[in-house]
């Protein structure tokens, strides 16, 4: 953190920098008044420290003409003075003063309250951003890929979407966007009023909530789904026009979006891919998961889809596996991005009943590593300021990166 100290007493400045240095804090220092506005401008600190005496214009000036700019309204600062009187306290206060120290002091206390202000500060600057959203319509929307079949992707979806709901408590939806023969309802054991079926024929101009309302179905765990169609439907039955309203209002009304895709580029799987925060890429240790993740990476470049959003899951199958993490990072030319432990026995009996195992059996390591993927891949937003009544999934979480 940038922090610049305005004191015309120099010792204050060498009494600090130790102090400050060792806490990570860039100190930056100006001797008076006119010195200090200059700087605030070409350092740019995110935290002041204002001696109220100063030639030139006092602390007191320096504070009012801060506040006056929107540009460093914001800005943390705390207020120093050898006069430990009342009147000095309330008018800096009343001028925007976060805090007021008087002078001798110890560079520890000033640490200590620094780092008060730097939390408030980061959890205000978050608020101020949620204030400013208006809708759900940033919602976060991941999607769960392979080129290759029987490697757990519509598990994934299943567990992985729970997670986000178990940990934030927001509004989930899961989407089977296979329209050929999805799995995600006979996961969940669920019976659907509504698929993908209900969209045929309907134009984008009639899409309006009621059509999106009826689409999602309510699932006993506090989520919701988006149903594979009960028979087949043609991968072009959609336009892409329809495909993206649709998308675009599904994100005013959740919070998380995990969607399932088929094993190809084909319209709708390209459409959910491109309107994605994030792709989770799923391959095995094997030589033709390889070789299907290489090419996928290679056609989503070639789609203009940025390979930054790509996150690659290592979705072990075997308690042995035949190629070893660091020789698939190797010929990826990237590292693994999250590894899923190898839970044969409880997958299947989950996949076999419709009881998703995030659910059922939480305490298994491949529950722990879904929690804690989603977690990883939650917004910054929710990461920055903890839930008001966290989740025991939120604890256990928390807890594990806060040990790592």
């Amino acid at each position: 953190m940038r922090v610049l100290l305005i004191d015309d007493e120099q010792f204050y400045f060498k009494l600090i920098r130790k102090t400050l240095k060792e806490a990570e804090y860039d100190l930056e220092y100006a001797k008076s008044g006119g010195e200090g506005l200059a700087k605030v401008s070409s350092f740019e600190p995110e935290m002041l420290i204002i001696d109220l005496k100063l030639p030139e214009m006092d602390g007191f000036e320096i504070l009012e003409r801060l506040r006056r700019d929107p540009k460093f309204s914001h800005i943390p600062v705390i207020v120093i003075t050898s006069k430990d009187e009342l009147s000095e306290k309330l008018r800096a206060f009343e001028l925007g003063a976060d805090d007021y120290i008087v002078k001798p002091f110890q560079p520890e206390e000033l640490v200590a309250r620094m780092g008060i202000l730097a939390r408030r500060g980061k959890a205000m600057q978050i608020v101020r951003q949620m204030e400013k959203t208006t809708s759900r319509s940033n919602a976060t929307v991941l999607t769960v890929h392979s080129l290759r079949g029987g490697l757990g992707c519509s598990s994934i979806v299943v567990n992985l979407g729970l997670a986000f709901h178990k940990l934030w408590g927001k509004q989930t939806l899961l989407i089977d966007g296979i329209l050929t023969a999805g799995q995600v309802a006979l996961m969940l054991d669920a019976r659907s009023n509504a698929t993908w079926e209900n969209l045929v024929g309907v134009d984008h101009e009639n899409l309006d909530d009621v059509v999106i309302n009826e689409m999602m179905c309510s699932h006993k765990s506090g989520i919701r789904y988006i149903a594979s169609p009960r028979y087949p439907i043609a991968a072009d039955t959609f336009t892409n026009e329809t495909l993206k309203l649709f998308m675009d209002r599904l994100k005013y009304h959740n919070d998380f979006i995990v969607v399932d895709t088929s094993h190809d580029f084909s319209d709708m799987t390209i459409q959910m891919l491109s309107v994605s925060n994030t792709i989770l890429l799923v391959m095995a240790p094997e030589m033709a998961s390889l070789r299907t993740s290489m090419s996928a990476l290679e056609i989503y470049d070639r789609l203009g889809i940025s390979l930054e959003k790509v996150k690659i899951v290592l979705n072990n199958n075997s308690s042995n596996p035949a190629i070893k993490q660091a020789q698939l990072e190797k010929v990826l030319k990237r590292p693994v991005d999250f590894v899923l432990p190898f839970e044969a026995g409880e997958v299947n009996r989950a996949l076999n009943f419709g009881q998703p195992f995030i659910l059922s059996n939480p305490d298994l390591q491949i529950c722990l590593k879904l929690e804690r993927m989603a977690y990883m891949i939650s917004d910054e937003v929710y990461k920055a300021i903890p839930p008001a009544v966290p989740s025991p999934t939120w604890k256990r979480v928390t807890s594990q990166l806060s040990n790592k």
